[in-house]
């Protein structure tokens, strides 16, 4: 009878402390990480908000070896998501819900098949010598259970984000720095302009051999037809087909007089239109920055654009060694 009294005291103790303890425990459970990495905010929020290259430092994937990812990443980031499955991981899914170029994104977050997300946070605030990043989460959780699980998987939960904004200031700081800048976005008037151009269609990886031998073929009629010049090189983007990754496009030289169309080369007017554009100075490999860039203003704006898109090469590799100082002109034409 001593005994049965005894464990009856110990099974009343721990009910008491699964019922009595969530009561003086908030609802909303809430964990933060910090660090301070040596890179400005738009050297940063791009890996983040992108979710490219994570597993590099994640602190939950480096634990299962046999976690599968997949990223799939948006323009303008909102929609980007993070899926993995593992044999101990589990499985489990990040999606980007809102963002706030280079100061904040917000993210859900599920575990397994729950209904209901947590909510993740990142907020980027530039100090001297870099970026102060806070990594955050927070999410509702059910009395008595839920609440008395959080108040030590809290405790883990913050080990992992030191973990995690530790390695991901070792594998940023490593990385080569970024070369390219944007300059304002603004919308203007994009002059008329008369040019002669050549049709084509490729992916982005294809774009260089492509635009290479189609600037030669035009450049080639222009002389043959002793047109000069007026502008620069460019390449009027048509469409996008976001199953395939392939643009339409025409690629081509303004003029100062009209052309004949030739062959493969034809003669074009352009009107004058309104149009987004801004300055991207660096090398073409990181015109995807750019782009994002563009796109979470014009989402943030709440501007329309055509889907259509021009690049003026206004210098370029002809007239500057230095990939780090090529211009170009980016401009998204609005309906």
């Amino acid at each position: 009878m001593k005994a049965l009294k005894v464990i009856l005291i110990i099974i009343g103790v721990l009910v008491a402390a699964i019922l009595i303890a969530p009561l003086f425990t908030p609802a909303l459970a809430e964990v933060n990480a910090e660090i301070e990495i040596a890179l400005e905010p738009s050297e940063i929020f791009p890996t983040v908000a992108s979710f490219e290259n994570r597993q590099a430092w994640d602190p939950w994937v480096s634990q299962d070896s046999t976690t599968l990812v997949t990223v799939d990443s948006k323009p303008g980031y909102v929609g980007s998501t993070y899926m993995w499955d593992g044999e101990k991981l589990g499985t489990g899914k990040m999606e980007v819900v809102s963002v706030k170029t280079n100061s904040y994104i917000e993210s859900s977050l599920w575990f397994g098949d729950v209904e209901e997300p947590s909510r993740v946070e990142w907020t980027f605030k530039p100090v001297e010598g870099g970026t102060h990043l806070v990594w955050s989460f927070s999410q509702d959780t059910k009395y008595p259970i839920g609440r008395l699980g959080m108040m030590f998987g809290k405790v883990f939960l913050k080990q992992s984000f030191e973990t995690g904004l530790s390695s991901l200031k070792v594998y940023l700081e490593a990385m080569p720095k970024t070369l390219s800048s944007l300059g304002p976005i603004t919308i203007e008037s994009q002059a008329s302009i008369i040019a002669m151009v050549v049709d084509g269609a490729g992916t982005v990886g294809s774009f260089g051999e492509q635009l290479g031998l189609h600037f030669a073929s035009v450049y080639e009629e222009i002389e043959n037809q002793q047109l000069q010049l007026s502008g620069s090189a460019f390449v009027h983007y048509l469409d996008y087909d976001e199953t395939t990754g392939v643009s339409n496009y025409r690629a081509g030289f303004q003029v100062a007089k009209a052309g004949k169309s030739s062959g493969k080369v034809e003669f074009v007017k352009y009107p004058e239109l309104k149009a987004l554009q801004a300055m991207h100075t660096g090398p073409y490999e990181e015109f995807a920055i750019s782009y994002g860039l563009i796109d979470t203003y014009i989402k943030e704006n709440g501007l329309e654009v055509t889907g259509q898109a021009f690049e003026f090469y206004v210098k370029g590799m002809m007239a500057e060694s230095d990939p780090s100082r090529w211009q170009t002109l980016i401009s998204f034409p609005l309906k």
